[in-house]
């Protein structure tokens, strides 16, 4: 499977480079689509929707509303935000700091002392202006905040039922392992195995268990985490509904260069980049958001490519499996075959099933890989991706 080449890569990030500034006919309101800072804070949910939020099932399509709704932190953040301090109230409560340093520096008993207090005072006016944000600005960084956790909650429900692929391979390693040790122990007692074939067959075992215990750990964690972040609590009885793996579109079609345009335009942090220049009271610090800006656009390219490469991976697996799949249902097909007409063991018969129970759920929890790099894309292709 041909993936974009370098060189093409390089060339369209060299066009929108020379473009011209996307952002200078652009105003707040347009920026989103409409986006303001009270219609997203404060949603309008009908009452129907927050009674459905609130029974004891858990929709992947419902995370975004149950986040926003629910999450404390997230609560947090738009209740500190609608009560925040003024930008230069920020400023002031530094700057007064910074002063009383400024003023206590000729008080000191040596020169050293002296310069040390200064470099503190003027550390801690840089932190001022760094610190110093308009409203809007904050809003921006708890919508950004917000919506990653969106997408990590998302992946979190994922994994959470990819583990259920895990873990019905661990039971099955499991029934292997002792299928095998039995076999060992037979052949050790009547001569024609080893000892050591018996203790690798009892550890073969004990692997498998282990191996068990840690992706049932494992989806415990998920699902403790996923409830957490959707402001359910672990006591509740919740029903996690089974997701739909389908990714929406065919993902070889990806017009990555079209999607890293429209990400250059509306990434979140970049923005914030912007505006903090803008209202930066000192060179130090208008320079050091300078170059976060300025090198912005090659690291949301460079995110985005490494997105993309990921999801074609992910689709070749998915390829892979089926194909590994198709091929253990033939091998198993022909066992079958052989075992009735006696040409084979019922040990090899045996295999042959477990191989195809494997080979299922290794295609299946392919499947949540690829959604996940797709999720994972279409995230960072809105603008919400780090730079």
């Amino acid at each position: 499977m041909k993936k974009i080449s370098a060189i093409k890569l390089v060339i369209v990030l060299i066009c929108v480079m020379l473009s011209t500034n996307v952002y200078a006919d652009l105003k707040i309101e347009e920026y989103f689509d409409g986006l303001t800072p009270q219609s997203h804070v404060n949603k309008l949910y009908p009452n129907e929707r927050k009674d459905e939020l609130k029974k004891g099932i858990l929709n992947y399509d419902d995370i975004e509303d149950l986040i926003h709704l629910y999450n404390p932190e997230i609560l947090n953040n738009w209740n500190s935000w609608e009560n925040n301090k003024s930008s230069q109230d920020i400023y002031n409560d530094y700057q007064d700091a910074a002063d009383i340093l400024f003023s206590s520096a000729g008080n000191q008993d040596s020169d050293m002392q002296e310069a040390m207090i200064k470099a503190q005072g003027t550390a801690m006016q840089i932190q001022a202006d760094k610190n110093a944000s308009d409203s809007y600005t904050n809003f921006l960084n708890n919508y950004l905040v917000e919506n990653q956790l969106v997408l990590n909650t998302k992946i979190l429900d994922l994994n959470y039922q990819k583990c259920a692929y895990e873990m019905l391979n661990a039971e099955e390693s499991v029934k292997e392992a002792e299928r095998k040790e039995d076999t060992a122990n037979s052949a050790f007692q009547y001569g024609s195995g080893t000892q050591l074939d018996l203790l690798n067959a009892k550890k073969s075992v004990a692997d498998a268990k282990s191996a068990l215990i840690i992706a049932e750990s494992n989806q415990k964690t998920h699902k403790r985490n996923l409830l957490i972040n959707c402001g359910k609590a672990m006591s509740d009885s919740i029903y996690i509904t089974p997701i739909d793996l389908e990714v929406g579109y065919d993902v070889f079609s990806i017009d990555l260069a079209n999607d890293y345009q429209y990400a250059l335009v509306h990434n979140i942090q970049r923005e914030i980049y912007r505006r903090k220049i803008e209202n930066a009271r000192t060179e130090e610090v208008k320079n050091e958001f300078k170059i976060l800006y300025d090198t912005s656009d090659e690291k949301i390219f460079n995110d985005l490519e490494k997105k993309y490469s990921n999801i074609l991976d992910a689709a070749d697996t998915v390829n892979n499996k089926l194909i590994a799949y198709n091929l253990a249902n033939d091998n198993l097909n022909k066992a079958k075959n052989e075992y009735e007409h006696g040409n084979i063991s019922l040990k090899e018969f045996k295999t042959a099933e477990y191989n195809v129970v494997i080979a299922r759920n290794n295609m299946q929890s392919s499947k949540y890989d690829l959604k996940i790099a797709v999720e994972t894309y279409k995230y960072a292709a809105k603008g919400f991706g780090d730079c």
